[in-house]
């Protein structure tokens, strides 16, 4: 039974065919009952069998037909006839009980047919695809649940309707070319949209298949669709977004290569095969690989901003190995991406020097970004950053800032010429009279040896002295190149220290000290950081020259930070720093003194901060001025207890 079959229309229809069957058979009956046995009235009972064989079983068929047959013998019995009749009408109900019997098997086949045609189209409707069936005419006549689901019109609604006109169908193509060939081939493939009950589209994947009957004369179409509407909008967005990302790629302002490095993840794969662990090691050991991998890079693609920095003519001219563009500095920077392949990081970056296809040199910054795990890493994206300019520009930033250092220390040096003097001349002084008195003592009778040996060697001494006062300042007076080394913070203090020693005798100060013990080295510029400490101290005994009420006294402190860094803090009790411009110490040109240029805290502040280290200031309680700065140790030492304090930040 179909699905209809339970509403009111198909119930009304079927009592409709019973009370006909009824009407019928007790009328054939009554009429074959009354007739002359010449008529073969019984033969009407055909016409009830197969009415009952539209709303009966085959089991009820079979008992209409039997029913039917015993109507036609109890007729035949109570019919009134002679002997001649009576042949007649044996013969009649022969006729009779034959076709009725013919009825019912041709009734019972058809309706057994008709069962297995439900039972296919029962089938139809457990799909999820949707199947209807039209004729040449495109009227629907089988319509699944399928359909129902997909297009929202119950199966009622849609058999009779033109399909092309319920769905308002759009074809990739005309009808008539579409039509054309289902008549030559016997099928059709294509992309649909419809148009559901609802209004929205839904864009189909349609199979057609012509059905033909005996004569090969095509009578049906059967159409299978498949929902695609969410596999075209995914794919739809999968073209604009790589339409996106090449128009980004193509346009970005910045070098963009797309790389192949799947033969260097093979060849990765190999060595860790073979049981090596430590890539970067072997990468040192064996500098060959690493040259060899440059080939095995291969160039995908390039944009726009890559051919006009490299100065190629077309991309063509870059889409081969990147030995066109590598240098011999290049190849440490590339060992590094090959270590970050090997350790399956998600980036690199670096900064090294690469050439245009012309031979100029360029200073770039390069990041790749591989692809997650797993991948062949087939495509991968590196861009470049020209920073060649910017190098220029730090290395004119850095010799102008290093001639200001340098006018800086001469000042500095200029006003402490007169200490300067002094100090050196308290040893030559002691050279003069320590010889005057050993050519004394050798001009005795008997000579006193030992005694002018004893001078002489104290002139030894007095001459080294003033020997090192000369060389500390030479030191800090030289216009040379910035040279990393390990600088021994406690020694360097001292050293300064002698160099402002008399300078602040003349002052009245008295310099008191706190140095932490087995401070690390810090890695630096050892004139750079004297010249900050340096400035650091003149500034604290400028700043108690005209105290009076109070003892002058400059404090500097040596420490481990929390951090770790080692840290060194001036103190002084002098005039101390003004509140509201506090934050403007470290400006160019910013200066409490009248005759000051503004440049010494600055200038503390550029070395400082170039070292990886801060500088600070703070008042000083209950009156004076801190200033602090810490740079970073040459390794990582936990500071003994006791010696880690904070430092200030501005």
């Amino acid at each position: 039974m179909d699905d209809n079959a339970t509403s009111p229309t198909a119930v009304t229809s079927r009592t409709y065919l019973v009370l006909s069957v009824v009407v019928i058979a007790i009328g054939t009956f009554i009429f074959d009952a009354i007739t002359p046995s010449k008529f073969v009235i019984a033969v009407l009972y055909v016409g009830v069998v197969l009415l009952s064989a539209r709303f009966l079983q085959t089991r009820g068929i079979v008992l209409v037909s039997f029913g039917c047959m015993a109507l036609t013998l109890l007729a035949h019995f109570l019919t009134p006839y002679g002997d001649y009749l009576e042949t007649i009408s044996i013969s009649n109900r022969v006729i009779s009980l034959a076709a009725i019997g013919v009825a019912a098997l041709l009734a019972v086949q058809s309706r057994s047919q008709e069962m297995i045609l439900r039972e296919q189209a029962g089938l139809l409707d457990l799909t999820h695809d949707t199947i209807f069936v039209r004729d040449m005419k495109d009227v629907i006549t089988y319509w699944n649940r399928g359909a129902e689901e997909l297009y929202g019109w119950k199966k009622a609604e849609a058999i009779g309707r033109i399909s092309h006109h319920l769905m308002h169908t759009i074809f990739p193509q005309p009808l008539e070319a579409i039509m054309g060939e289902l008549r030559r081939i016997g099928r059709w493939e294509g992309e649909l949209v419809h148009t559901r009950k609802d209004g929205t589209q839904a864009i189909v994947a349609s199979r057609w298949s012509l059905q033909k009957d005996a004569h090969d004369v095509p009578v049906a179409i059967l159409e299978t669709n498949n929902d695609i509407s969410d596999r075209k909008r995914a794919e739809d967005a999968l073209r604009e977004s790589e339409r996106r990302y090449r128009s980004i790629f193509r346009t970005a302002g910045v070098s963009i290569w797309e790389e192949d490095f799947s033969q260097i993840k093979a060849a990765i794969d190999e060595l860790r095969a073979q049981g090596v662990e430590d890539f970067r090691a072997y990468f040192a050991a064996h500098p060959e690989f690493v040259r060899k991998s440059i080939s095995c890079a291969k160039v995908v693609d390039v944009n726009d901003a890559t051919v006009e920095l490299f100065k190629a003519q077309s991309k063509d001219e870059l889409l081969h190995s990147l030995d066109t563009v590598f240098t011999s500095e290049t190849l440490e920077a590339f060992a590094g991406e090959l270590i970050a392949v090997a350790e399956e990081r998600p980036h690199f970056s670096a900064e090294t020097n690469l050439q245009t296809l012309k031979g100029d040199k360029l200073t770039v910054l390069f990041a790749i970004t591989f692809p997650p795990r797993p991948s062949r890493l087939d495509r991968v994206l590196v861009t470049i950053t020209d920073i060649t300019e910017r190098k220029r520009a730090e290395e004119a930033l850095h010799e102008a800032q290093a001639e200001l250092a340098h006018v800086t220390r001469v000042t500095t040096m200029n006003a402490l010429t007169s200490s300067i003097a002094h100090e050196v001349s308290q040893p030559l002084s002691a050279i003069v009279s320590n010889g005057y008195t050993g050519l004394r003592w050798l001009d005795r009778q008997p000579p006193n040896l030992e005694g002018a040996r004893r001078k002489f060697e104290q002139m030894v001494g007095d001459g080294h002295r003033a020997g090192e006062v000369i060389g500390r300042v030479r030191a800090l007076l030289k216009k040379t190149a910035t040279v990393r080394e390990c600088v021994d913070v406690t020694e360097l203090i001292r050293d300064t220290a002698a160099v402002v020693h008399n300078e602040m005798l003349r002052n009245g100060i008295l310099l008191r000290t706190e140095l932490a013990r087995e401070l690390p080295p810090v890695v630096g510029d050892r004139v750079q950081v004297q010249q900050v400490l340096l400035n650091l101290m003149m500034n604290g005994i400028d700043a108690m020259k005209e105290v009076t009420e109070r003892p002058r006294e400059l404090w500097i402190r040596s420490y481990l930070d929390e951090s770790g860094a080692v840290g060194v803090a001036v103190q002084d009790t002098g005039v101390g720093l003004d509140p509201n411009n506090v934050d403007r110490l470290f400006e160019a040109f910013y200066t409490t003194k009248p005759e000051g240029m503004g440049m010494g805290l600055a200038i503390c502040h550029s070395i400082i901060k170039a070292h990886g280290g801060r500088l600070g200031a703070s008042p000083n309680q209950p009156c004076g001025a801190v200033f602090e700065f810490s740079l970073p140790p040459q390794r990582d030492e936990t500071a003994p207890a006791g010696n880690t304090r904070p430092m200030p930040v501005l």
